[in-house]
């Protein structure tokens, strides 16, 4: 994109490759990611697993938060070109520090298996563990009921606050706010040593946050909820993903893993279809309410699943 630009002489070609582009880097990321969570085993002791975790959904919180802010800044003072010459030296330093580090050796296995018998065995690995199976579903499940409190906050708040910037901005930032320091809690904290009493408790305190913001009518409260709330989502994202390291053969990790990114880019959209016109039906602060008591009721269920 960087070399071609100069010669895009129409708009729409420009945002056509755009997409096109976005989309290469949304494949490359769904490669990217579950390699990312599968190595972490191999570099982190066992014992600081959960911490490591907790840390690196920090950093993903605050740079979720951090980039769209820079990214404005940059194309407020330079050019779409900067801003890929930019993107392409970070790409660049990150796989050079990347370079240095050492992984474990690990016997090569040479197989001439077809790809979809690659991933037959994957999906028969995740159904014969019966506590991957419980938390892809259960990761799949909160996924889904994350949107109306979550993803869905910015509407609630522009029919019931009002549409200023100033509302907006703020829940947006006590959101991630709230995300980064339920990452540093868990860096620091390290959880329960019994990771499912961990993820019982942040559900409980996720479901209850939902329903204070569905019913709330103070915005500072509403704030206050909404913090508790990315809080808490850190730490049921963190204690599942650390669960599905500790559980998960290193040999299937990458597949494991893909099919947890996999479950988030069915679930979310999927909640998008469900709850977004709902709530056209519906006050959003019942669906909000609705959601937090199916999640108030998921320690409940992982219980019984003897988790």
């Amino acid at each position: 994109m960087l070399l071609i630009m100069p010669y895009i002489s129409t708009e729409i070609v420009l945002l056509g490759l755009l997409i096109i582009l976005s989309v290469l880097r949304s494949i490359g990321a769904g490669i990217q990611s579950p390699a990312v969570n599968a190595v972490i085993p191999q570099l982190v002791p066992p014992e600081n697993l959960m911490r490591y975790n907790g840390l690196n959904a920090m950093m993903q919180s605050v740079v979720q938060f951090s980039a769209p802010a820079v990214a404005g800044i940059v194309l407020s003072v330079g050019t779409l070109q900067n801003t890929l010459l930019i993107d392409i030296l970070t790409a660049i330093a990150g796989i050079a520090l990347l370079s240095w580090i050492s992984l474990p050796k690990q016997e090569e296995r040479v197989t001439s298996s077809p790809i979809l018998f690659d991933m037959r065995n994957g999906v028969n690995y995740v159904f014969s563990k019966k506590i991957i199976g419980i938390l892809l579903a259960v990761y799949g499940l909160f996924t889904f009921l994350c949107v109306p409190a979550g993803y869905l906050s910015g509407l609630l708040v522009n029919r019931t606050y009002g549409d200023t910037y100033w509302y907006l901005t703020t829940v947006e930032i006590c959101g991630f706010g709230g995300m980064a320091v339920g990452g540093l809690l868990m860096s620091v904290w390290g959880g329960f040593q019994k990771r499912s009493k961990t993820m019982f408790i942040g559900f409980a305190v996720f479901g209850a946050m939902a329903i204070g913001m569905g019913i709330t009518q103070n915005f500072l409260l509403y704030l206050i909820f909404m913090i508790c709330y990315g809080v808490a989502l850190t730490t049921i994202q963190t204690t599942i993903t650390t669960l599905l390291q500790e559980n998960t053969n290193i040999s299937m990790q990458e597949r494991v893993f893909g099919f947890m990114g996999a479950m988030y880019a069915v679930c979310y959209p999927f909640g998008m279809v469900v709850f977004g016109p709902l709530a056209d039906i519906i006050p959003l602060q019942w669906v909000m309410i609705g959601s937090g008591m199916i999640l108030l009721l998921m320690p409940v269920f992982l219980h019984m699943t003897r988790l």
